[in-house]
């Protein structure tokens, strides 16, 4: 069985597990690619399961969510980050780092309520300064979002707020695949390798920090504190509140 992950930080703790004898043992390969074309390869059929958008849930009803597992955030989540030249209630166009249709969606909807900003979207590769050279703001995700130098632009973290305007914590990604693909062994798998990471959390942050080449303590604390990789009833209900939020904006 192949499933897929995200390459970002913050998947790490929930495939090493796949690396050990015992999580080979499994058969359960992983592969890595960003969420956007990991939805293309679950809708193919060309993989089992995979890591991808939790906006993907909405659009995909016929999938099933693997519990108890997910990459969320309880408040700030540093790594999905909206950048401005203007203040944001004065955005007209934001450039955007596509690969995850949950951030795109969420940062339409965040600038909308809480700014009541409707700025065009332009979809680029996630490098700032061009970005910036293109529109007004910018959104990035995953470690381009966490190590991009916001100094002299205004930052909005997109994780604060959804904090602010709902309450709730937000669930960014979920492991999602056909019921048929969901079984109770691949479910078993992907909860081990969530306790098997969270372990691993100090080795994890350390090899991390050597590929991005950032501090060991921003990668530590990003995986220790910022993350919540737990699936339970405030989530769902986030996903409800976001998947109707995003409806009412035309995003479904």
């Amino acid at each position: 069985m192949i499933i897929g992950t995200v390459p970002y930080l913050n998947g790490k703790p929930l495939t090493r597990w796949f690396q050990t004898a015992e999580g080979n043992a499994s058969g359960i390969e992983v592969i890595e690619a960003v969420p956007t074309h990991l939805a293309h390869m679950l809708e193919q059929g060309e993989i089992a399961a995979a890591l991808v958008s939790s906006f993907d849930s909405f659009r995909h009803t016929e999938y099933a969510i693997v519990p108890g597992v997910s990459i969320s955030g309880q408040g700030e989540i540093k790594s999905v980050r909206v950048f401005s030249r203007l203040p944001f209630s004065m955005v007209q166009s934001i450039a955007m780092d596509s690969s995850s249709m949950t951030s795109v969606a969420l940062t339409m909807i965040l600038l909308d309520e809480l700014y009541n900003a409707h700025p065009q979207k332009l979809s680029m590769a996630p490098d700032l300064a061009k970005m910036m050279a293109s529109a007004d703001a910018a959104l990035l995700i995953g470690d381009h979002g966490m190590l991009a130098d916001g100094r002299g632009l205004e930052v909005l973290d997109v994780g604060k707020a959804w904090r602010r305007l709902t309450g709730l914590p937000f669930t960014y990604a979920v492991w999602l695949g056909r019921p048929e693909n969901i079984t109770p062994e691949l479910t078993d798998a992907l909860l081990a390798a969530k306790e098997y990471g969270l372990t691993q959390i100090e080795i994890i942050a350390e090899e991390e920090a050597e590929r991005l080449s950032c501090p060991y303590g921003v990668c530590y604390d990003y995986l220790a504190n910022v993350m919540d990789y737990n699936l339970e009833e405030e989530h769902y209900e986030a996903l409800r509140i976001f998947k109707e939020k995003s409806r009412a904006q035309g995003l479904l």
